[in-house]
């Protein structure tokens, strides 16, 4: 089949099966590129049209799982790859895929746990890595660890098996992203640096390397990669969360404004997202904008002294002094190396109301963890 499918190949195909209707051959390559061009009702039709002809092997039956993908059936999906990966031996070449597909089904249909647990047979756990894995079988296992917050134990993997004899360039780009978020930032520079040289591009390498750019910090070689992590996935939320950092570092407010208002549509649950719209509407000096992002990242963790720092930042810019002292004195207990904390004292002793010094301050905040999950 050709790698990109056009409307003419898949007309010259049903205009073939309507002279030849029972080829099952040209049946399964219908269908396979009207999937392929997001024609999910062509698909069907040739669905149907195999199973009117008998053609209800395993296959058709995964076809029929790819369907419901496709028309984001997760449930549906799941309820014909269960049975199907169970009467699937192990060692066909097919099972992997099969199982692949029901973790993702499982995965988009908000069961994480029972999505990884669908992919361990062929995933051991570290001390037993020793065993050769499908590299997309890799990727969409470290992403399901990765948003099931096992950041340590996926690294931990990662580690076992490039001492056991090599993981993919697809899995090291999505372990990057892990690495980033678990503060592991030289393993981050070295896994998305490999998976990038060695082919492995996807969003998670992009963005890690635009977020190690960021910190140097290079701000036209992070956009390089943003801009090309756009071409992969245009809404994903990280992306537009990095390139939000990349021109707030760039002092282009505005932009970096709309690009974190984006990445939130898609994460509001991430806190290092909502700090870089804080920081935003504090550089454009709008204190109650600021507020509002810095207490959404607080209600979703009360323990990073960032947040409480960015609050101070507000209030003493405000000149609200209690309040901001005691923002202050939280922040200090949780990290005594606060930046915003002490910019916030500063301000208060009047000795900070430069614009100049609040953008360094922005930029060095954002150098120790610009996108902390």
């Amino acid at each position: 089949m050709a790698d990109h499918p056009s409307i003419e190949r898949l007309e010259r195909l049903e205009l073939f099966l309507r002279e030849d209707p029972q080829n099952a051959v040209l049946l399964a390559d219908a269908f396979e590129t009207a999937l392929q061009l997001g024609k999910p009702d062509h698909a069907e039709f040739h669905l149907r049209h195999a199973l009117a002809l008998g053609l209800n092997d395993d296959l058709w039956r995964r076809y029929e799982a790819h369907l419901h993908l496709a028309r984001h059936q997760w449930t549906e999906a799941q309820d014909v790859l269960t049975p199907l990966l169970a009467a699937t031996n192990a060692a066909e070449p097919a099972a992997q895929g099969i199982a692949h597909d029901l973790a993702y089904a499982q995965w988009r249909g908000g069961l994480i746990d029972a999505a990884i647990a669908s992919l361990e047979p062929w995933l051991p756990i570290p001390t037993h890595a020793s065993v050769r894995t499908d590299p997309s079988l890799q990727a969409i296992w470290l992403r399901l660890m990765h948003h099931a917050g096992r950041l340590e134990e996926a690294c931990d993997w990662v580690r076992a098996q490039i001492s056991a004899h090599g993981i993919s360039p697809l899995g090291l780009g999505v372990a990057s992203l892990i690495a980033l978020d678990l503060g592991d930032h030289s393993s981050c520079a070295t896994w998305s640096g490999l998976a990038l040289q060695q082919g492995g591009v996807c969003t998670e390498a992009l963005v890690s390397a635009a977020s190690i750019a960021l910190m140097t910090p290079e701000a036209s070689a992070a956009r390089s990669h943003l801009q090309r992590a756009l071409l992969l996935q245009p809404d994903d939320g990280r992306t537009w969360s990095a390139l939000g950092f990349c021109e707030l570092l760039e002092q282009r407010i505005d932009a970096a404004r709309v690009s974190f208002v984006r990445a939130l549509t898609t994460m509001p649950g991430h806190i290092g997202t909502w700090h870089g719209l804080g920081w935003t509407e504090l550089l454009a000096r709008n204190l109650p904008a600021a507020q509002s992002a810095f207490e959404s990242a607080l209600r979703l963790d009360r323990n990073f002294g960032e947040t409480f720092g960015g609050l101070a930042v507000v209030k003493a810019l405000e000149g609200a002094r209690v309040v901001a002292e005691e923002h202050v004195e939280r922040a200090l207990r949780l990290d005594r190396k606060s930046l915003s904390a002490r910019y916030a004292q500063a301000v208060l002793q009047g000795r900070a109301h430069d614009a100049n010094v609040l953008r360094q301050l922005a930029s060095q905040v954002l150098y120790r963890s610009p996108l902390r999950a």
